[in-house]
């Protein structure tokens, strides 16, 4: 025989596709408003302004794909944009906040508020709000 008929043919060189590497970073509070269109973001912006405000201890994370604020380890609101409005959802029974507008929306253990323009930022009324879900979840 030749040799040309008893060598073996070399396997092909297998390709391995490059997979992207896993982004191991976690989202940030600061990116999930940086991703937001302008005119919700500034709407968040300015909820965000009352919570620091109002309960200046309370600690940002993202949860649930959104910016929620903590205290004392148990979640107090949260911030989070929608496609027809930006919200602000307090983590407290309805008894807990007064609401003689019927402002707010929600079921037996958070409450709503729908954010459409900056009218809807009653500073007062939120920062109320705020400081009694702080003190509630205490």
């Amino acid at each position: 025989m030749s040799a040309k008929r008893t060598a073996k043919k070399a396997a092909p060189k297998k390709t391995v596709a490059k997979v992207p590497a896993k982004s191991t970073s976690e989202p940030t509070v600061s990116g999930y408003f940086a991703q937001q269109p302008a005119d919700k973001r500034a709407l968040l912006e300015k909820l965000r302004a009352l919570v620091a405000k109002g309960v200046p201890d309370a600690t940002p994370t993202i949860k649930w794909g959104v910016p929620v604020y903590q205290r004392n380890g148990r979640n107090l609101c949260a911030l989070a944009a929608f496609k027809d409005h930006v919200a602000i959802n307090f983590f407290v029974a309805p008894s807990v906040l007064a609401d003689p507008g019927k402002k707010l929306e929600g079921g037996k253990t958070n409450r709503l508020l729908k954010v459409r323009s900056a009218g809807d930022i009653e500073a007062g009324t939120i920062t109320r709000w705020l400081k009694a879900a702080a003190a509630a979840n205490s």
